[in-house]
């Protein structure tokens, strides 16, 4: 939830994910997570089987129809060589004031648990599961000497693939993300939505769906529709399997970790389904602008509208001492994680995030704490005032006195400020009011000119 780049290795190609939504977990984990299982059967001693590695680099070539335009080289490193290359990709980019802030301003919407040390999580959980990686500097893929199976994925690829080929599932998988970044251009993709962790998501949702869907069809030796059907199947396996193998892992890292998979999977699949691998290179081309789309597919598919965008203004006179540290989107994922974490994920009130249609968080910082000005839009009047309220609770109950807060809303948008500036809402709020706009279907309306609550 930050506006830094994170040169953060993940798969064949550089991810640059923002922290605090994502996670900094959500680069350097899912590089080594993905590759656990590799070490096995690839790596005997240290060298690399490289008769095998190229067998499966020629096969899903074939198989995902895209071909290399340059050699993606494999070198073996010890556990703790690989341990302190992640450490120093993440904290090249960031400090550890990046990270505190990121995990702060998670805590206060209701994201992470009160007082969680996103870095002390991060790194516990690459401790625990580094199997190897992408080192974006020297572009080698990194295989971990010794790596030992995981039962994240370990568990979900036999129940469709009776023999052991966990490793070739992996590097088949890895193998289509470095034909995704060498085709797309995914580093310069992932570079434009930085800013915004939602459509960051959204994106990745896509380049992990896309990979795993192939690395499981070049393990059965096939693709179809058949076949994306099965792993669909197999992959509501995955929340168990993960939480049995890092357990205690906050629900702000596992669940966006999850949805890149399963949901990715999902979308990825409806695209061939429409029209082979045709269609998933399309994605690319044209790609899903929030995880809301991903979540309801027929969004993207068949009524593709441009997201709308809010433009959160008005704060800086009033607050002119504070200094802006974020601008970043959560979406209707985020929002999810939220309301279940806080609210038990039975609650009926959950399904409130489905109807969110666009969102916009600034952060600002000083000396006396941090300050969020979060302003969401949903798809009706409603839904926002239903929203305003359940939030409104949920925050006296996770803030109580320890951080002012405050929610107002307008028509169908929702305005809620936590920290200091809650203490002048009745002044900072109408100024907000009147200079934040919303852009949609290429139009900007003031939300100033909305009803609020009593002139509706």
């Amino acid at each position: 939830m930050t506006q830094l780049a994170a040169r953060i290795a993940s798969a064949r190609l550089l991810w640059r994910p923002s922290i605090g939504a994502l996670g900094a977990i959500l680069g350097a984990f899912l590089g080594a997570l993905l590759l656990a299982g590799c070490a096995y059967t690839l790596v005997r001693g240290d060298h690399v089987d490289s008769k095998q590695a190229e067998k499966i680099e020629t096969g899903i070539q074939e198989l995902r129809e895209l071909h290399f335009n340059q050699p993606v080289p494999l070198v073996i490193k010890t556990r703790d060589e690989a341990e302190a290359m992640i450490e120093a990709v993440m904290m090249r980019d960031y400090t550890d004031s990046d990270l505190q802030v990121s995990g702060t301003v998670g805590a206060l919407v209701g994201l992470y648990p009160s007082q969680m040390d996103l870095k002390a999580e991060t790194l516990k959980l690459l401790r625990s599961q580094v199997a190897g990686f992408y080192d974006p500097h020297s572009k080698d893929m990194v295989l971990v000497k010794g790596g030992a199976e995981l039962g994240f994925w370990n568990s979900t690829a036999q129940f469709m693939i009776q023999r052991d080929v966990v490793g070739e599932i992996l590097l088949a998988h890895e193998l289509t993300h470095a034909l995704q970044d060498q085709n797309f251009g995914l580093e310069k993709r992932l570079d434009e939505v930085k800013n915004d962790d939602d459509r960051a998501l959204a994106l990745k949702a896509v380049v992990e769906g896309d990979a795993t869907l192939s690395g499981f069809a070049y393990a059965t030796g096939r693709m179809s529709n058949d076949t994306s059907q099965a792993l669909i199947g197999g992959l509501k396996n995955l929340p168990q399997a993960l939480a049995a193998d890092a357990p205690g892992t906050p629900e702000g890292l596992s669940v966006p970790l999850l949805f890149e998979y399963s949901d990715g999977v999902t979308f990825v699949a409806e695209a061939y389904r429409r029209g082979g691998w045709a269609a998933v290179d399309a994605i690319y081309r044209r790609a899903p602008q929030s995880t809301h789309q991903i979540l309801h597919p027929g969004l993207y598919f068949e009524d593709p509208a441009p997201a709308p965008r809010i433009t959160v203004a008005g704060y800086e006179k009033i607050m002119g001492g504070w200094k802006q540290v974020d601008d970043d989107t959560y979406g209707e994922l985020l929002l999810r994680v939220i309301l279940e974490r806080n609210l038990g994920k039975q609650s009926n009130e959950i399904a409130i995030a489905s109807r969110w249609t666009a969102d916009r968080m600034i952060v600002l910082q000083q000396s006396r704490g941090l300050n969020v000005i979060w302003m969401l839009a949903f798809s009706d009047n409603q839904a926002a005032s239903h929203f305003a309220a359940v939030y409104a609770t949920l925050l006296d109950r996770l803030l109580g006195g320890v951080s002012a807060h405050r929610i107002d809303y307008r028509s169908n948008v929702v305005l809620v400020i936590i920290g200091e500036g809650a203490n002048y809402f009745d002044r900072l709020a109408p100024a907000i009011w009147s200079a934040s706009t919303i852009e949609a279907n290429g139009a900007v309306a003031h939300i100033a000119a909305r009803p609020a609550p009593d002139e509706q």
